[in-house]
Formats: C-alpha cells, sequence, structure tokens
C-alpha cells in the first residue's frame, strides 16, 4: 500500500506539466523541495503556508532517506558493472535498495498526509 501510494503521488507529480525541472534530474532537498511545491500550488491559498512549514518539519528526514537511496541503487549498479559477476553481492544490493525505497515511499506518503491533514486543520495522523 505504501509503494502504491507513493508511487501514485509521484507520478502525479511527474505528470502534471512540463513547467520546471522534473524531480528525477535532482538530488537530496531539491527532490524534497520540487514535491512540496508542486503539491502546495493545488491547494487553497490559506492552506499552502501550512503544508509548507509541516513539509518543512520532516525535510532532513526526508533528505536523508532520499541519499541513503542514491547510495543504494548506486550500490546496485556497481554490483551488476562488477567483473567477475557476483550474485550475492548483487541480490545483497538489490534487497537494501528495496528496503530503502520502501522506507522512502512511506515517510513521503507519510509526511505529505500529515501535512494534508494538518493544513485541513485537522490534527495529523487522525
Amino acid at each position: 500500500a505504501n509503494l502504491f501510494l507513493g508511487g501514485m503521488i509521484a507520478g502525479r507529480i511527474l505528470h502534471r506539466g512540463f513547467g520546471g525541472p522534473r524531480m528525477e534530474m535532482m538530488g537530496g532537498a531539491g527532490q524534497v523541495n520540487w514535491i512540496v511545491k508542486r503539491i502546495a500550488e493545488d491547494l487553497p491559498q490559506a492552506q499552502q503556508d501550512v503544508f509548507r512549514d509541516a513539509m518543512n518539519a520532516r525535510k532532513d528526514q526526508l533528505v536523508t532517506m532520499g541519499k541513503e537511496l542514491r547510495d543504494a541503487r548506486e550500490a546496485v549498479k556497481a554490483a551488476i558493472e562488477t567483473k567477475p559477476f557476483n550474485r550475492a553481492a548483487y541480490d545483497s544490493a538489490a534487497t537494501t535498495m528495496s528496503q530503502r525505497q520502501t522506507a522512502f515511499s512511506a515517510e513521503l506518503a507519510d509526511a505529505v498526509g500529515d501535512s494534508m491533514e494538518l493544513a485541513a486543520g485537522k490534527p495529523a495522523g487522525n
């Protein structure tokens, strides 16, 4: 469910239009800022600042997890490029990447959900 929700959010954001740089071309804080900006644009003006502030409170965690995910992707790439190919090293790197992707997607979905609730005037997590 978390991967589906994360994919759905990312798909909506990535395919919304052609203005500005695409998220996958950015890294770290740039990705988180881009996501927050794109979602906030759809909110009523009165809710935008509350949403941004709530997301900014979670930005450091999301950036850290995003960097860990990028490192895991690089480890998979390195395992694929290693000669001779070592299946155990590849499997380990792929498992780590999958775990970090799941964790990042869950954290992003939770942060967006909590921030949307706060922007709507509800306590987060209800």
